[in-house]
């Protein structure tokens, strides 16, 4: 090393003041990169670059030989540099941050736009997460918000919204499905143990015959249509469910959800818990296919189903699958609930 340092010194003026600069030029160019790390974050790294640009300052001290008195000054400027130029930079990092943050709000927007699936824990984060949804997506989308725990009304109070409940609304117009519809719907409901004949019989005359079923009142009087009763021209109809009991609830969403397909193009969203038929590991091929062609249909124009972990078995359906809070680092964040990647194996593509 003495020997080196030896050589050094008898290089001639004009070679010494190209070595300085150079030197110099290294070692600002390891203190940048060692700033751009970010001075807040921990990096244990950093001093080996910090170190290696504090050894080529002294290196041209060396070099420059009368540049010998600047040493402290740069010497102390290699430790102290970074945090000091960091200062500068924060505004900047924050700026992009806030921009990496505005595609992942689109990107819910553009999921709005197909078939989602969204895993939860519970039956009461179902539905609050439901509200969630429907309040983020309704200011830029009209949307159909099914709401089982009846506090929608509440959360929506400064948005533009209407209430209805199911008898409110007419469940049985066929759209661009035809007879189709009524064959589909009749088949989804004798999941719940309605008699089909009686549902098509009903559809056809518009009127229940015999023993009043909660499940078809929608279809016994022809009231508003679905897509007459949103608001214009933007905003929310929630359907309130809280009042009937689990089968109900089950059953006029999978309703809502067939008659929203029923629009061949519609410019509303639909947002529904859903748990008997999809969570059934036992169910019946016929319902599975009609299921499985639901979702399908709601694709076109979009749906968000909230479900619990059984509704997997229908994950490779849907071209989006959620999990709720269960990651430390969500693709999405609303009003605390974390949106996060499935991690089930299945599913078509990633949020």
């Amino acid at each position: 090393m003495l020997k080196t340092f030896r050589k050094i010194e008898n290089l001639n003026e004009n070679i010494r003041r190209i070595l300085f600069i150079i030197l110099i030029l290294m070692a600002i160019l390891f203190i940048l990169a060692e700033t751009s790390r970010g001075i807040f974050i921990p990096d244990p790294k950093r001093v080996y670059g910090t170190s290696l640009a504090g050894l080529l300052i002294y290196l041209a001290l060396i070099v420059g030989k009368n540049r010998r008195s600047l040493f402290p000054i740069f010497f102390v400027l290699s430790f102290f540099f970074p945090p000091i130029l960091i200062l500068a930079l924060i505004p900047f990092r924050m700026e992009r941050k806030e921009i990496h943050q505005a595609p992942v709000r689109e990107d819910l927007l553009s999921a709005s736009y197909g078939s989602n699936l969204v895993i939860c824990k519970s039956v009461r984060i179902m539905s609050s997460l439901a509200i969630s949804l429907a309040l983020e997506i309704s200011k830029r989308r009209r949307v159909i918000l099914v709401d089982w725990s009846g506090e929608a009304s509440k959360r929506f109070r400064d948005m533009e919204h209407k209430i209805a409940s199911p008898s409110d609304i007419w469940l049985g117009y066929q759209g661009s499905l035809g007879s189709s519809y009524d064959l589909t719907l009749s088949e989804l409901l004798s999941y719940f143990g309605v008699d089909q004949s009686l549902i098509l019989d009903t559809i056809k005359r518009k009127s229940i015959r015999g023993p009043v079923d909660e499940i078809l009142l929608p279809l016994s009087e022809e009231r508003v249509r679905i897509d007459e009763a949103l608001p214009k021209p933007g905003g929310a109809l929630i359907i309130d469910l809280s009042k009937l009991n689990a089968r109900g609830k089950n059953a006029i969403s999978l309703m809502i959800l067939l008659q929203c397909s029923a629009y061949d193009e519609r410019d509303f969203l639909v947002i529904s818990p859903l748990l008997s038929p999809i969570t059934d590991e036992r169910l019946h091929e016929r319902i599975r296919d009609d299921i499985k062609w639901l979702i399908s249909s709601l694709s076109k124009s979009g749906c968000f189903i909230l479900s619990t972990h059984e509704a997997s078995q229908f994950s490779d359906e849907f071209d989006t699958i959620l999990e709720c809070d269960s990651c430390v680092t969500p693709i999405y964040k609303l009003n605390g609930f974390r949106l996060c990647p499935w991690t089930g194996g299945k599913g078509k593509r990633p949020f």
